[in-house]
């Protein structure tokens, strides 16, 4: 059981306390211009807009290759992350080494469709180009307690991605999906009854 290995027993108030504990404790030392050189590398520049296009992705994409040229001492960003049927645009378009192109898959960002549609969309981003695979959970599957259907559909999921990256989320955006919004509700039932 995938999930058994983690503490699913968790309660609002003992996650806001070590969160609490950590800020304390770890900010000031973290107050860095290299930590925040370092945090700017980890960024996934995004575009998921109804209105994208080839033409403006290839613009967001251009942006990209010449941060170098106005900011010589920053690395660049982590990722560009677009929606599948982009990905093969950044691809063609992208000129700098070490950014890697993610994409949204699997119905993103409701995850409300067909298992087959998810591991297609999946199978042709990485096609297209796609170094990594962002997808939201189903969210309906998990609130009705269906947890080995949910995680029975990241492990194909997985599977499809093959040694590309995969991020599973609970929601594409904030603020959290109002169900989800609290820890508790992640032990409606017990995780490690889920097989994966």
């Amino acid at each position: 059981a995938t999930l058994a290995k983690y503490n699913t027993q968790l309660n609002d108030k003992d996650v806001a306390a070590q969160v609490s504990a950590i800020i304390d404790s770890k900010v000031a030392e973290n107050n860095t211009l290299d930590v925040k050189k370092f945090l700017f590398n980890c960024i996934d520049l995004t575009t998921l807009n109804t209105t994208d296009s080839d033409e403006s992705v290839m613009k967001f994409t251009q942006n990209v290759n010449r941060f170098e040229e106005s900011y010589p001492d920053l690395k660049n960003v982590a990722a560009i992350c677009v929606y599948p049927c982009f990905a093969e645009i950044v691809k063609d378009t992208l000129e700098v080494e070490g950014v890697n192109i993610a994409c949204v898959s699997a119905g993103f960002p409701s995850s409300q469709t067909f298992i087959e549609v998810k591991v297609a969309e999946t199978a042709m981003a990485i096609l297209d180009g796609a170094d990594e695979i962002d997808i939201v959970i189903s969210v309906g599957k998990f609130l009705s307690g269906d947890y080995e259907t949910m995680c029975d559909e990241i492990a194909e999921i997985k599977a499809t991605c093959k040694e590309k990256h995969l991020k599973a989320q609970d929601r594409p955006t904030h603020p959290p999906t109002p169900h989800i919004r609290r820890t508790e509700s992640t032990h409606r039932q017990p995780y490690h009854q889920a097989k994966r």
